[in-house]
């Protein structure tokens, strides 16, 4: 029998004297303003992501944000159970009344989730909220390398999925993307495909939910993008937690501080537009979910993705900045690996090249920049290879400072007489220079990193199957 729950519209006992109090803290035009892009909605259709776009817009003009409770009232009508829990927070955090966090609590209890359903307890009361916590070690395992290896092997790692798989995503670059302007509810079953960059190249489309419309149309597998997550701050830093209530997975500030989170207190808060494999955790494990996509620009979501491998759910990072620090601890997390379909199932990985030990490698690396230091995750990979090999590599690093500077990296690897370069691609430029090179020499290989996520990484690691691989966090030597 389905069991309905009443939306009981309390009376506030408090009067708020400041509303959105907990928010005035944090910047909410610090994203936009480095990309220069400054959202403005339209054509909107939902009460839901109406309210959001008018709480985005009222934080980042520094107005006044109760313009959005009546839209996400509306919102309620028509909203699931665990819309409505996630609704009566915001309306709470919004008015500054803990009136609203007693029918979110009972939602929380009716859905099983004792976690969320305690602190909304502890909230109405105006308690304190007692939480755990636990730092998550990663480890830096030696590889264990003949003294006679000549050659390492990359690419080779490899898994599949099929249309029996679960997979949970994040929120956002897949459902919704406010910084493009892009809002529907969380769960919307469209998927967006075409972001800040606004243009797509062949139908390829961009970041997660660029693959994962390719994935669904392939295979039909059930995805799930999961929002509101819990989000702590403890001596300084703001943490995720696992399925237990435990916060482990260090979650970065500038995630935090978008303009759709729900701050319950200082240190409390609450993420819709989830992103990154950190803010995952719980919600994939409730979900029975068998692979998760997201975000790895970040440690904590290195933390949460091996955590995720030891619970046996595989994860793909295509944006996979901080994925180095996994090498040699597991096969069932996959960086910028292409896919290709193989019967009912999509295979992952599986596209060697060899590297003699002696060969020089020419490395891209990249000066600190908010959008261009991904073109340092090669560099990243190979100092951290380096290490923990304990081989002498040949590594040259050519450092670039802007973007469309890809043919520096090819004139010193011609300067050289190299025919191994280790880059990322992103645009179109980044493509042609790395395409020319390749198809100069069947000898000429390339190791991409942060670049599946892109139209033309798509592109360049199918054209040159050959020649093109990614980076296999575990490489073999022999």
């Amino acid at each position: 029998m389905r069991m309905i729950l009443i939306v009981l519209l309390l009376m506030p006992y408090v009067v708020a004297d400041t509303l959105d109090p907990y928010a005035e803290q944090f910047n909410f035009t610090y994203i936009s303003s480095t990309y220069e892009m400054f959202p403005k909605y339209t054509n909107i259709t939902t009460a839901f992501a109406q309210g959001d776009a008018l709480l985005i817009e009222s934080r980042m003009a520094g107005k006044d944000p109760s313009v959005a409770i009546p839209y996400y009232k509306e919102a309620l009508k028509t909203a699931t159970i665990e819309e409505q829990a996630l609704l009566f927070e915001t309306i709470a955090t919004l008015e500054n009344n803990p009136s609203w966090y007693w029918p979110s609590y009972l939602r929380w209890k009716f859905l099983n989730n004792s976690f969320h359903a305690e602190i909304d307890k502890h909230l109405m009361k105006r308690e304190y909220i007692p939480y755990s916590y636990e730092e998550y070690q990663l480890k830096q395992p030696y590889f264990a390398t003949a003294k006679d290896a000549t050659l390492f092997t990359l690419g080779e790692s490899s898994f599949t999925i099929t249309e029996k798989d679960i997979l949970v995503s994040q929120v956002d670059r897949v459902t919704r993307d406010w910084l493009s302007s892009q809002l529907q509810n969380p769960d919307a079953e469209q998927l967006l495909t075409v972001f800040s960059e606004q243009y797509d190249v062949e139908d390829i489309g961009w970041h997660e939910g660029g693959r994962i419309s390719q994935y669904k149309q392939a295979i039909n597998l059930t995805h799930i993008p999961v929002t509101g997550t819990l989000v702590k701050k403890i001596n300084g830093t703001w943490y995720a937690p696992n399925e237990q209530g435990i916060f482990m997975f260090d979650v970065p500030l500038d995630k935090v501080q978008y303009p759709t989170t729900r701050f319950f207190r200082e240190d409390l808060a609450l993420i819709i537009d989830t992103h990154g494999v950190n803010m995952l955790v719980e919600q994939a494990i409730k979900e029975n979910a068998t692979i998760v996509m997201g975000c790895c620009d970040h440690i904590g979501k290195i933390k949460a993705a091996l955590y995720l491998n030891k619970k046996g759910i595989k994860v793909i990072c295509n944006t996979d900045k901080y994925l180095p620090l996994a090498l040699g601890q597991t096969n069932t997390t996959l960086g910028s690996a292409p896919f290709y379909e193989q019967g009912d199932s999509l295979r992952f990985g599986r596209q060697p090249i060899e590297i003699n030990l002696s060969e020089k490698i020419i490395v891209l690396n990249a000066t600190e920049n908010y959008g261009l230091s991904y073109y340092a995750t090669p560099t990243i990979y190979f100092s951290q290879l380096k290490k923990q090999a304990v081989l002498p590599l040949d590594l040259v690093f050519v450092t670039i400072d802007d973007y469309n500077q890809l043919q520096k990296v090819v004139n010193t690897a011609e300067e050289a007489n190299a025919t191994i370069i280790a880059a990322r691609i992103y645009n179109e430029d980044d493509y042609r220079v790395l395409s020319a090179w390749l198809e100069t020499s069947e000898q000429k290989r390339v190791v991409l990193f942060h670049s599946e996520a892109y139209p033309y990484g798509y592109l360049l690691l199918r054209k040159y199957p050959q020649q093109a691989t990614f980076d296999d966090i575990m490489p073999i030597f022999s």
